[in-house]
């Protein structure tokens, strides 16, 4: 991969893409424009040729050619370098890769062609008048429909089969998008019959895949699912996949949030009622997969409930989710029994836009939901809502995001209930130790760490011993290996620089050739452009073995100076306490320490 990076940068002048994007003017050596990342309008973006970097000195974004792509087409790391590679021309990817993604062309091509022709289908005066019917029937208005791509799968026969015969399309590749199957016998037969069709369209706005709904009255209603999902693919995956992601993307990034609901028809009944940053997941519970998604578009993400729907279950994801994500998560409550389409038709975009703007925070959701009013005059009922609320709080380092919003919610938990702060931190040490035993017991598969929406890390606020280390061994990683024995993870204290010294620390573990270039496809814009700053910053040091030995033996100094103030805090406790026996021991092992730092 990382000839493929070396040759993309080498191929993308940075001044060249970014004066694709923005009006740039020169500024001495360097190019200036008004950054696109933040509520901008005075030219505070830097473009500098020499170095092949940009840099913003109002909200901090920095990085290369490549992260400036990620960040305004919003992609990620394979998207902006397919991106990249295209506009210059060239293959960034190796023989493996290359084949793989010719594969994924073709599957993208299928998708497009049959979505194509389920939207003739729909159209049709004859073929498609039943669906249209039923579109009629939700309040679906022609321009939505075709804005959103809506199509039709006839019941007929093998109609999509008969089509691709004629067109010459391969059937196994429809069939690796989900679109056709085969039996035992060997006979093709169409997996989408009497159904209308919901193209599945990735932010780009090509066709994925497709949601198809059976319609009513159909004959086979009864023997079928009401939905039905293309199946998972190397270009599609429903535990990732947003509808209405093409669409939204924009009205998200101007308005700095997303609201998922639950259905395809709920999506475009908002749309069509002037509300566009809304979206759906694909008949999954909103996960990390998902917020890693949302939080290229928008900052924000509202969950849309009806007041009766989804149970304790909705209510511990929407927490957890909350809990351990950066995103600004919130709840929006619709009228008991109501969806968000059937409510958009009968009350019209206001009282939906005013719930959306009501929406609390899932812990705020929750204290409403699970502490009835009363339930403090019953201990048991209250004692089992403290404990699920507990349970998915996130175990964050100290000081780190995840732990000071465990801090602020619990304080908030404190104040509601009447229940000393401190009870609640002992209870939530014992169930998070419950939890970890019962986690190593099952031995089951975690899920992939949750996503969270990193902020812009000045490398300035990180002390200056962490920042220098995982400088200079990003500039120069071949010292990772010597390093990796000497300094332990939690020895740096800013979350930023162990997370980077982590990662370095795995690629070493994982017998990968350490380096920045290897993390690209893993790091978010924001961690990639700290990575490059401090990266920069050490590869004009003459001497950076000698730095890095100054750097070990001041962790080692400060080592030994924490090692001193633990003795002498044990020692207060023991003189305290009276126990004059260890207090003797502890002053013996406070003067050894004293004596062997003052040689």
């Amino acid at each position: 991969m990382n000839d493929g990076v070396e040759r993309v940068k080498a191929a993308s002048d940075i001044v060249d893409v970014v004066g694709g994007y923005l009006a740039l003017r020169t500024a001495g050596k360097t190019f200036k424009a008004v950054c696109p990342f933040h509520d901008d309008s005075r030219p505070s973006l830097d473009v500098d040729p020499q170095r092949q970097r940009y840099r913003c000195w109002a909200c901090g974004k920095y990085g290369d050619v490549i992260s400036f792509v990620q960040e305004i087409e919003r992609v990620d790391f394979t998207e902006a370098m397919d991106l990249l590679a295209r506009r210059a021309g060239i293959s960034w990817r190796d023989r493996e890769d290359s084949l793989q993604s010719g594969v994924r062309d073709r599957m993208l091509v299928a998708a497009a062609w049959a979505h194509h022709h389920f939207q003739e289908a729909l159209w049709d005066r004859h073929l498609g008048s039943p669906a249209r019917d039923y579109l009629e029937q939700r309040g679906l208005d022609e321009d939505t429909l075709k804005r959103f791509g809506v199509g039709w799968a006839p019941g007929t026969g093998n109609w999509l089969i008969q089509l691709a015969r004629d067109h010459s399309i391969e059937l196994e590749v429809l069939e690796s998008i989900g679109l056709v199957g085969r039996q035992d016998s060997g006979s093709w037969y169409d997996r989408f019959r009497d159904r209308v069709q919901f193209p599945i369209r990735n932010p780009r706005g090509q066709t994925v895949g497709f949601g198809g709904r059976i319609l009513p009255g159909s004959p086979a209603i009864d023997r079928v699912p009401k939905y039905y999902n293309s199946a998972d693919s190397s270009i599609f995956s429903k535990s990732e996949q947003l509808f209405g992601i093409d669409l939204a993307r924009e009205a998200a990034r101007q308005s700095g949030w997303l609201a998922v609901v639950e259905g395809y028809t709920d999506v475009l009944m908002a749309h069509q009622c002037g509300v566009s940053s809304v979206v759906a997941t694909m008949g999954t519970a909103l996960n990390p997969r998902h917020l890693a998604q949302i939080r290229r578009h928008a900052g924000k993400v509202i969950l849309v409930f009806d007041a009766d729907a989804g149970g304790d279950a909705g209510v511990e994801r929407a927490l957890g989710l909350f809990a351990r994500s950066e995103l600004d998560l919130t709840v929006a409550t619709l009228p008991e029994g109501k969806d968000p389409c059937d409510w958009l038709i009968e009350e019209g975009a206001e009282p939906f836009r005013r719930a959306l703007n009501d929406a609390v925070d899932p812990l705020e959701f929750t204290l409403t939901r699970w502490f009835p009013e009363g339930i403090e005059n019953r201990v048991e009922p209250m004692r089992r809502a403290v404990e699920k609320v507990l349970a998915l709080l996130p175990e964050g380092a100290s000081g780190s995001p995840e732990d000071l919003k465990a801090a602020l919610m619990i304080g908030r938990l404190s104040r509601r209930l009447g229940v000393p702060e401190d009870s609640l931190w002992a209870r939530r040490r014992e169930s998070k130790q419950e939890q970890a035993t019962a986690e190593s017991r099952r031995r089951v598969d975690r899920e992939p760490a949750s996503a969270t929406v990193e902020v812009v890390v000045e490398m300035e606020q990180i002390p200056q011993l962490e920042r220098e280390l995982v400088a200079v061994l990003l500039a120069f990683p071949e010292k990772v290996p010597e390093v990796a024995g000497r300094v332990a993870p939690e020895e740096l204290d800013h979350p930023a620089a162990r997370r980077l010294f982590l990662d370095l620390l795995g690629q070493v573990r994982a017998g990968e050739a350490p380096g920045m270039e290897g993390l690209r496809s893993i790091m978010s814009p924001a961690r990639l452009g700290l990575a490059l700053r401090l990266s920069d910053m050490a590869r004009g040091h003459g001497e950076p073995g000698r730095w890095l030995e100054e750097m070990l033996a001041s962790f080692e100094r400060r080592r030994l100076r924490e090692g001193r103030q633990q003795l002498q805090q044990r020692l207060q406790q023991a003189s305290r306490g009276g126990d004059r026996a260890a207090a003797f021991d502890l002053l013996r092992k406070v003067q050894e320490e004293g004596r062997g730092a003052s040689r």
